[in-house]
């Protein structure tokens, strides 16, 4: 199972070889898209898998000669070894890098004119004898390197997430020829993040009964959100109108003809942003006076397939011109922030009837921190540190 695993997460890389016309390992794919390995990809009763993750090979093209130094022909390489060791670092359960495993499996070469032997995760599982090119494969030897409650912690965390935690995996192989000299090696470090929330901002609100206190002044408002910071992630959303006469729920309004993008489908975002202008073109009118529904999809590779997760769906309404009604001032969408990261109760006590901030509609440019002005979108990095628990709101006074 050792052996599957740092199958599974290893990304072959060159290194000079040591000998004259040596072996050496070619890495033909690896999907480093996927940022979530869940268990159930794999059958851990015989270790298949049908999700193509690597495709390597042990390249034996230099080693091939010809005894009247005509075309290459033949090797005489007949036994090979690779040497692994795995180590991890998963945040809240350890405190340091942990060596998990290490041992050695052997190739052994039937033919002496193959020039590769080729090898990909679907073609593994625990009773693998044999791989293409006539070689056959064993495993040699692991040694366990942690306790046994440290292999229960561990297990018990896999299996309850049913993936690999979040955290730094390590792996290190050394290619080995019949007389354990080493002849190439490989080493990866693979970070795993998986996102775990998606939340609105601005505008709206998820209560159907309070579109009066979400109003926007724009027909190209800007929507904002919270979520985890993901690299490997696309972002997308939908706006739709809401028809009271049509619709008896956010997500039916949702569902409907959306305006952007026009009829159906998300509209595509550009990677690891947290805010969007609505588009002056390419997209339905936004009418004032008419309420609107909008979600934020996101979308990344797992071992699973494609993962998608959405957001809430919040209603807000579009300031009508011509209403004899007094128009709702909208407020400065740092003030959301502000909300969002000193919390509703402290923010009411604040800004609200009676607060010393009551009436107070707008937020500076800049701000300043430890003596330093730096640009207020540094609330949202606060915002992501106070959601993920790297930092805790002690106290909020106002001078």
């Amino acid at each position: 199972m050792y052996i599957y695993i740092a199958l599974i997460f290893s990304t072959f890389l060159y290194s000079d070889c040591t000998c004259y016309n040596c072996p050496k390992i070619k890495k033909n794919f690896f999907n480093d898209d996927i940022i979530g390995f869940y268990l159930s990809s794999i059958d851990l009763e015989s270790g298949e898998s049908t999700t193509l993750l690597f495709d390597y090979s042990i390249d034996l093209s230099d080693a091939l000669f010809s005894e009247d130094c005509g075309t290459n022909t033949t090797h005489d390489v007949s036994k090979l070894y690779v040497s692994f060791d795995i180590s991890m670092f998963i945040p809240g359960l350890m405190d340091e890098t942990k060596q998990l495993v290490d041992g050695k499996v052997r190739f052994d070469i039937n033919s002496n004119t193959i020039s590769d032997i080729s090898f990909r995760n679907t073609d593994l599982n625990f009773e693998t004898t044999q791989l293409a090119g006539n070689t056959d494969f064993a495993l040699e030897e692991y040694n366990l390197s942690v306790t046994d409650d440290d292999i229960e912690e561990i297990a018990d965390l896999f299996l309850s997430l049913g993936r690999a935690p979040n955290g730094v995996y390590n792996f290190n192989f050394v290619l080995e020829n019949e007389n354990n000299t080493e002849i190439d090696q490989i080493s990866e470090t693979v970070e795993i993040f998986v996102p775990s929330y998606l939340d609105l901002i601005t505008p709206g609100s998820v209560d159907l009964s309070d579109s009066l206190s979400n109003i926007v002044m724009s027909s190209n408002p800007t929507f904002q959100w919270n979520s985890d910071y993901c690299n490997k992630c696309d972002f997308s959303i939908r706006v739709s109108e809401f028809r009271s006469n049509d619709h008896s729920s956010l997500q039916e309004a949702l569902e409907d003809y959306s305006v952007l993008p026009i009829n159906s489908g998300y509209y595509a975002l550009s990677s690891n942003v947290n805010s969007f202008q609505y588009p002056a073109s390419g997209a339905g009118e936004i009418i004032p006076g008419h309420l609107y529904v909008w979600q934020v999809r996101r979308t990344y590779d797992t071992s699973n397939g494609l993962m998608e997760e959405f957001s809430p769906i919040f209603l807000f309404k579009v300031q009508d011109t011509q209403s004899v009604e007094p128009p709702v001032v909208s407020q400065d969408v740092n003030l959301e922030n502000i909300k969002l990261l000193i919390g509703a109760d402290n923010y009411e006590s604040l800004f609200g009837e009676g607060g010393q901030l009551k009436d107070f509609n707008s937020v500076n440019s800049s701000m300043t921190l430890n003596n330093q002005n730096i640009s207020i979108n540094y609330l949202i990095d606060l915002i992501n540190k106070q959601s993920q628990g790297e930092i805790n709101i002690m106290d909020v006074d106002v001078q």
